[in-house]
């Protein structure tokens, strides 16, 4: 597979030589393309910052346009990289940019622009050591030596909980993941005592949890159990690390809680419906997805509140997961677009413009600076539901992580999201659901 995107991409970089005039458009400027998954509101912030940025660079034209979610720009970019048809840049997550470098190389070392005179970050964009080092560092973090993605925006889950549920019936918010089994079967024995009471009868499971893939990563990362990994690999298939003892232990428990009815996963739904709308309709309790999805976790039925996702050790011990989009940037125009769009890219992340967006769309800014900011202390104060993640998950920074990632990574983040499912729904037993799961997160890998 490899070599026959290698091929194709030759053929296009031998038709890029004959296109490479194209970045100037009939206007006479510019252009930049910027792919994105950023819906109407998100959008329309980065519409305003590209205004005041072309008070500056009024020669170049930022040609933005929404593809769909991060599966929809990846597989995207997966078809125009062969093609030569890919943007100057795009919301990416690292698993992806570690298959664009192994398959076709065809994404920037910005090492080069980080040292640049005329390129790097200023006082006045904030210079490179301004960002939370989390979010930057993980750039870095590929095979290949270099900095391959910089951060624009990042999330986290957290649980939502239906306050007026917990005060009616008197429960206290989980911590930790026992605490959370205790009072999801509380919640249960209240259902059944209490028959025709019509709160407790629309539950169906107490709580519910967005992301299969996130849940499974993440109670690894919790209970030390291999994962991923990129050290000391001789062979490919040396990356995936699931297919363990201790991750068909956990798995075999948590489906054991789903067959006991306490909670559902996405995954588990049999019209795989997400399971914060069941949380907004009152049919779970609480509800744990991402920050950046905040406003689906949101109604008028009743009132919500934020706590950390619980941990197997108790919220102060543990770890947090770490997403939201990076960019990247691609080998694809001329010179000038690529600096363009790095110019761009510095301008997008200024501290006023990060605190902008993230007080928008509930994603957490990634300069630190933003956080010092009036305005955003303001926005942290205030009661919105979007507030209260900001501010919860403003507690947590510093111990988030990332899976290690490798071309590959993005299939066993796919396959790891199945086990759950194929053991609860199928009724799959666990060594076939962890067989499955391993030959798709090795497909096509060396012995």
């Amino acid at each position: 597979m490899k070599k026959v995107k290698s091929l194709l991409l030759s053929s296009a970089l031998l038709f890029l030589g004959v296109s490479a005039l194209a970045g100037c458009g009939g206007d006479g400027k510019i252009h930049v393309t910027f792919w994105h998954t950023m819906g109407d509101d998100n959008e329309e912030v980065v519409k305003r910052i590209i205004e005041k940025f072309n008070e500056i660079y009024p020669d170049v034209k930022i040609d933005q346009t929404m593809q769909g979610d991060y599966s929809a720009v990846y597989n995207k970019l997966n078809s125009a990289i062969p093609a030569g048809t890919m943007p100057q840049m795009a919301f990416c997550y690292p698993d992806h940019v570690a298959d664009y470098l192994a398959d076709s190389n065809a994404v920037i070392n910005l090492d080069d622009y980080l040292k640049d005179p005329e390129l790097k970050f200023t006082e006045e964009d904030g210079l490179e050591s301004d960002f939370v080092e989390m979010y930057w560092d993980e750039g870095k973090h590929y095979l290949q030596s270099g900095t391959y993605s910089v951060p624009f925006a990042k999330s986290t889950e957290v649980m939502f909980y239906n306050v007026d549920f917990f005060n009616k019936y008197n429960l206290t918010v989980p911590t930790t993941w026992e605490e959370t089994w205790t009072v999801c079967r509380q919640i249960l024995k209240l259902k059944e005592d209490n028959p025709t009471d019509g709160t407790l009868k629309a539950i169906e499971y107490p709580l519910g949890y967005d992301s299969d893939s996130n849940l499974f990563i993440t109670l690894c990362d919790q209970m030390g159990i291999p994962y991923t990994t990129n050290d000391n690999i001789k062979i490919e298939k040396d990356h995936v690390q699931f297919n363990n003892a201790d991750a068909k232990a956990m798995a075999t428990e948590f489906v054991g809680y789903m067959k006991e009815g306490l909670f559902i996963t996405k995954g588990g739904m049999e019209n795989g419906a997400y399971t914060s709308t069941y949380f907004t309709e009152g049919k779970c309790v609480m509800s744990i997805g991402s920050t950046g999805g905040t406003s689906y976790q949101t109604t008028s039925n009743f009132q919500q509140a934020i706590a950390p996702v619980p941990t197997v050790h108790g919220t102060d011990a543990d770890r947090y997961i770490s997403q939201g989009p990076s960019i990247c940037f691609f080998k694809k125009g001329t010179e000038e677009q690529k600096k363009a769009a790095w110019n761009f890219y510095k301008f997008l992340v200024r501290t006023e413009f990060t605190a902008a967006y993230a007080t928008r769309s509930g994603y957490e800014p990634v300069r630190k600076s933003a956080y010092q900011l009036e305005s955003y202390k303001d926005y942290l104060n205030g009661g919105s539901l979007q507030a209260k993640v900001s501010k919860c998950t403003a507690q947590l920074n510093g111990r988030f992580y990332n899976s290690a990632v490798y071309s590959g990574s993005a299939l066993a983040r796919e396959a790891v999201g199945g086990i759950f499912a194929n053991m609860f729904i199928r009724d799959q037993n666990v060594d076939k659901a962890f067989a499955e799961a391993y030959t798709t997160a090795t497909t096509g890998m060396d012995n």
